[in-house]
């Protein structure tokens, strides 16, 4: 007998659920399959195999391909069969009277899969399995979209989007739109990108203004005009059809009423800034106060305080009162001495103007290849108690 006729005998005397003895009244043991779900994760069970049954499993190779001749696990697609579909990958065990399947991939929620268990004698068991979606509050926009501030230069550069949960990807600008005064949508207003730019936590969104319509010279602008004016109101709107990355829509529409003023080309300079030190000794807050709204994300990255050998200071950066104060609270007591707050160059304010380099450049100068990464430091001094 070759090897394959020889294992698919093994598995005929195996996958039969034990009979009970000669003249025994027990019946055999009724097979079940289910889901449970564990600390380590969730694995599909099989309980009532038999003891015989699941020694002779043991005693084979580990093989998942022959194992998932006796219990196999796909994803139930509506209206189709399991014709050609391939079974969710994973490993199997044998754990006291129970075969044991583990998913490679955890099991998602609220997808309906189908388990097949094939005992040797009698027809497939088949068995629908679904993990509910926990109850959870509805997605929502969270503390504000930034800038915060209800009025904003007319060369806005962008909008950071914070949800209270992961968000669906894909097709975001669908359920964004800017609305004028008298609640007509503005055409096109966003640099709508097929990469859409989202945190590692899928909870931030970023959208930037077209930079087309806020540079002044350029095609866009001249033909359309800016996506904001001067002197206007404005309405940032999501609407609630978004859904969550659990397919929930948001809890409501968010709304965000603005002004607009004057654009602001002026870069921000790090000699207008006013620090306030902190008591050595203590874990007394270091503050800082911009003239001028910054960068929110931008404020928790690019902002930090080195000690006089030029060591960061840990500690938690927080951004307060509309983006106009960076706080900073250490992580141990101040030592007096010597420190730097240091900024990197690339910080922006709300109209994308850094450090030292306005955003409203000559279009015309030639582009730098290699981005330089540049630091400017602002003294001060912990003095003793």
């Amino acid at each position: 007998m070759n090897g394959t006729l020889a294992f698919w005998g093994c598995l005929c005397a195996l996958a039969a659920p034990d009979a009970a003895g000669p003249g025994s009244k027990e019946a055999a043991p009724r097979i079940v399959i289910r889901l449970n779900e564990g600390k380590a994760g969730t694995t599909v069970d099989v309980t009532g195999l038999g003891k015989e049954t699941l020694a002779g499993l043991a005693r084979l190779a580990p093989d998942a391909e022959k194992w998932g001749r006796v219990l196999a696990v796909y994803v139930q697609r509506p209206g189709k069969g399991r014709e050609g579909q391939p079974a969710v990958l994973g490993n199997y065990r044998i754990e006291k009277d129970v075969l044991r399947f583990e998913p490679r991939f955890p099991l998602l929620r609220g997808i309906t899969y189908r388990a097949v268990c094939n005992p040797a004698g009698s027809k497939p068991i088949e068995v629908a399995l679904l993990l509910p979606k926990p109850a959870s509050s509805p997605t929502a926009v969270v503390r504000h979209v930034y800038p915060s501030g209800d009025v904003v230069p007319e060369n806005l550069l962008k909008f950071y989007l914070h949800f209270s949960a992961p968000m669906s990807q894909g097709g975001s600008f669908r359920h964004i739109k800017l609305l004028d005064a008298r609640g007509k949508q503005i055409d096109l207003p966003f640099l709508e990108l097929d990469q859409e730019l989202w945190d590692p936590t899928g909870t931030r969104f970023t959208v930037f203004f077209d930079p087309g319509r806020i540079k002044r010279g350029l095609k866009p602008r001249e033909e359309v005009g800016p996506a904001l004016e001067e002197g206007k109101r404005y309405t940032l709107v999501i609407d609630r059809g978004w859904a969550d990355a659990e397919g929930n829509p948001l809890k409501e529409t968010y709304r965000k009423t603005f002004t607009v003023t004057a654009p602001d080309d002026t870069p921000p300079d790090t000699k207008t800034w006013k620090l306030r030190p902190p008591t050595a000794g203590t874990r007394a807050t270091m503050r800082v106060t911009f003239p001028e709204p910054m960068d929110h994300a931008l404020l928790h990255r690019m902002v930090w305080v080195e000690d006089a050998a030029g060591k960061m200071v840990a500690g938690k950066p927080e951004v307060m009162e509309r983006e106009t104060v960076w706080v900073f609270t250490p992580a141990g007591p101040w030592r007096p001495g010597a420190y730097n707050l240091v900024a990197d160059t690339r910080l922006e304010d709300r109209a994308g103007n850094s450090i030292g380099r306005p955003f409203e450049v000559d279009v015309f100068r030639p582009i730098e290849r290699k981005i330089k990464t540049e630091t400017v430091k602002v003294p001060f001094r912990i003095s003793a108690k």
